[in-house]
């Protein structure tokens, strides 16, 4: 009988290897780490040991242990390589170029660390060295298929739309059966604004390969906001086709977390349940795969899931080096101090600074107010893809019905992807240009602004869904000025002004532009969102026999503190109730996670009620006594609804623009008192108005004359001082 060889012991190495890699990084760790001890000057060690480190999460023990492999043998490259990396997942795209820089003079024939040195570049804002070295990459491996994706982002960063649909028509001769090219043609394509093309390219690419993940996912951008349920189609196949696939999911999850069609509640609780899963897998796809699932747990009140997603901190940065602003829209309310804020600040400053950084201002010094050297009318842009029913249109449109025609020449830009409604149209007829151009690239607007000689351009949607923010870092106006859309700074110092009033500047310190003050109030309650919709003549408490308290504000505004407060007020009040009017009202996580919450507080699922509507909410104000503001990013628009249909609302003031809108419009209302500058004011003001039902009546039935008689409810007033501020400010 003969026996085989013994087998091969495994070496400490490739078993801390397999361990990491099936995600058992502490036991790897411990491994090497007993290793090491008896082998100081391991180099294979040393260097792993860095990498697990790095897959833990903690970079800066990382970064001092590639520099011990450095040491140990500086004829390697790897160490370097894996230096830039972790400082690339650091955000710190100069140190990661250095790195990588020493990587490519050791190994210089390799594209890989070539490609590696272009992306640290890239994200250090370094594009003229990152389309080099890319571009090194290539020479070396014309099939390195990510050094062409990033070589097209770079020459996109630096605003060369052509030179990016080059490269990648070049690379599609070499390659042209590759799908990730052809999905990343597609998007090129969608950027310039060619839609029809886009669309050709991606039927083309599916009937070859009906499960090309690339393919699938651009299928389902070109859908998008026109035909959510056909973007749904498209995601869902592609997470059947690659289960795995965390980007897949994430975009099904953002998706369904946007859908409006048919059963709204059911696409959010599916939108929750991918959310769930991949927060709980810690599958967050990075900085931009947390933007989406953070919104989706916002929503459905998830802070425990939220907090897994990682620490705002970690996470702006990347968003900023992406080129990102609008997620910081949704941690606004995450601030705690002081420093939050400033951060906040700080973060946008940095957004804007990169977007500047890639564009060439069309007017770097602007003109010497034309309007008043040659007598022309002054010429006022407001740029917005929400002139339509909606919100921003709601305060917008005195301002663009009852201006001064003879002195005033207005004119508005829209890029709105959907069809002309009744109020975009009425718009048109009231101004003297209405500019319509959905999908225009951002140079393309810019240039057609500039054309238009403006003596001042106000924005009015910020970083939101179909808006052009950064058509502002063009600087198509003489002057730039930030109203509505975002209740923050934008973060670009290419605008001039905000549009501020003396109740909602914010402290010192929490404003980038300078401000453009208004004397009174920063908005006014026009014809078209505040109309007489009709009011109750009884107090909903005199109606169902117990006091409700409620709100309709989003649930992203929502927070830990904020519901510490709630519950509070609700339990100081025997019998009381809240009432939660919101779409999210009919989504079983929602409901299950709020009731937690509370219950967390002391408040019994029982008192809790939903109104699960959407766009027919302005009557419901009549199911609430006392409407209770969320906190620290408060009310706008939901506040002077409540005002309007006769609900007293009590807010709580920070130093923030965003803790401060509803100050405004209380203020500018006559209803300052209901203003708390304290968590235990805030709680004391709601029991103390709860208590008070000859107030509420009293506040009920004469609301709407307050407030005409306020200057929030002051339309002509609002008008005038508007344009009163504008013919100042281009003097």
């Amino acid at each position: 009988m003969t026996t085989g060889q013994p087998a091969k012991p495994i070496d400490d190495f490739a078993r801390a290897r397999a361990l990491s890699d099936s995600g058992r990084h502490a036991e790897a760790e411990a491994l090497l780490r007993a290793a090491l001890r008896t082998r100081k000057r391991d180099f294979r060690l040393t260097n792993l040991l860095g990498i697990v480190l790095r897959r833990s999460g903690r970079t800066a023990e990382a970064i001092l242990m590639f520099e011990a492999a450095r040491r140990l043998d500086p004829k390697s490259a790897s160490p370097l390589v894996n230096l830039a990396n972790t400082h690339m997942a650091a955000h710190d795209g100069k140190k990661a170029a250095q790195a990588a820089l020493l990587a490519t003079r050791l190994d210089p024939k390799r594209a890989g660390n070539w490609h590696l040195l272009g992306q640290a570049q890239r994200l250090a804002g370094q594009g003229g060295e990152a389309v080099r070295s890319l571009s090194r990459a290539l020479v070396l491996d014309p099939s390195h298929v990510e050094a062409v994706i990033d070589l097209a982002g770079t020459h996109l960063d630096l605003g060369r739309t052509e030179q990016a649909m080059g490269v990648v028509v070049e690379a599609l001769q070499r390659l042209p059966d590759n799908g990730r090219l052809r999905a990343v043609e597609v998007r090129l394509l969608l950027q310039a604004g060619l839609v029809d093309a886009a669309k050709a390219k991606i039927a083309a690419v599916l009937e070859a390969e009906p499960g090309n993940l690339d393919a699938l996912l651009a299928a389902a951008r070109i859908a998008g906001r026109a035909d959510r349920r056909g973007a749904n189609a498209y995601l869902q196949r592609a997470v059947e086709a690659h289960p795995t696939s965390v980007e897949a999911a994430l975009q099904l999850c953002d998706s369904l977390n946007r859908s409006r069609h048919d059963d709204e509640a059911a696409h959010i609780e599916a939108a929750y349940r991918i959310a769930a899963r991949l927060a709980d897998a810690r599958a967050t796809g990075g900085p931009r795969g947390a933007e989406t699932l953070r919104s989706v747990l916002c929503r459905c009140v998830d802070f425990e899931r939220l907090e897994a997603t990682g620490r705002l901190a970690d996470l702006a940065p990347g968003w900023i080096a992406q080129g990102k602003v609008t997620p910081l829209h949704y941690e606004l309310g995450r601030a705690r101090s002081l420093e939050d804020r400033l951060a906040l600040v700080e973060w946008h400053r940095a957004w804007g600074r990169k977007v500047e950084a890639a564009i060439r201002p069309l007017n770097p010094a602007p003109p010497a107010a034309p309007a008043v050297i040659t007598g022309r009318r002054i010429r006022v842009g407001f740029m917005s893809s929400d002139l339509r029913h909606h919100p921003v249109s709601y305060f917008a449109l005195p301002l663009l019905e009852l201006h001064d025609r003879a002195r005033f020449d207005l004119r508005c830009y829209s890029f709105y992807e959907g069809a002309a409604d009744r109020v975009q149209t009425l718009i048109a007829s009231k101004v003297d240009a209405f500019n319509w151009w959905p999908r225009r690239p951002d140079a393309q607007v810019a240039e057609g602004i500039a054309a238009d000689d403006l003596d001042v351009l106000f924005d009015l949607g910020g970083g939101t869904d179909m808006n052009k923010l950064q058509v502002m870092a063009y600087r198509p106006a003489a002057i730039g000025v930030s109203w509505l859309g975002y209740p923050h700074s934008a973060g670009l110092e290419r605008i001039d002004r905000l549009l501020v009033d003396p109740y909602i500047k914010p402290a010192p310190g929490l404003m980038i532009e300078q401000p453009f003050e208004l004397p009174h109030s920063w908005v006014t309650l026009g014809r078209l969102g505040f109309h007489d919709e009709p009011m109750a003549d009884t107090l909903p408490e005199e109606r169902a026999g117990r006091l409700t308290f409620g709100s309709m504000n989003n649930p992203y505004k929502y927070t830990p503190a904020m519901l510490d407060a709630w519950a509070k007020v609700i339990l100081a009040v025997p019998g009381s109730r809240f009432l939660f009017v919101r779409p999210e009202g009919a989504v079983p996580a929602f409901r299950r996670n709020v009731e937690a919450e509370l219950a967390r507080r002391g408040v019994d699922p029982d008192r809790i009620a939903y109104t699960p509507v959407r766009g027919t909410h302005l009557r419901h104000y009549n199911d609430i006594d006392v409407a209770l503001d969320s906190f620290p990013h408060v009310g706008g628009t939901t506040t002077c609804e409540a005002l309007w249909m006769g609900v007293p609302t009590i807010t709580l003031v920070g130093p923030a623009f965003f803790e401060r809108l509803s100050y405004s419009n209380l203020s500018n209302a006559g209803l300052g008192e209901l203003c708390a500058f304290s968590a235990e004011e805030y709680v004391a003001k709601a029991v103390e108005l709860a208590e008070d039902q000859p107030r509420r009546r009293m506040l009920r039935q004469g609301m709407r004359a307050r407030i005409r008689q306020n200057p929030l409810g002051q339309v002509e007033r609002f008008v005038q001082d508007f344009y009163g501020a504008v013919a100042k400010l281009v003097s």
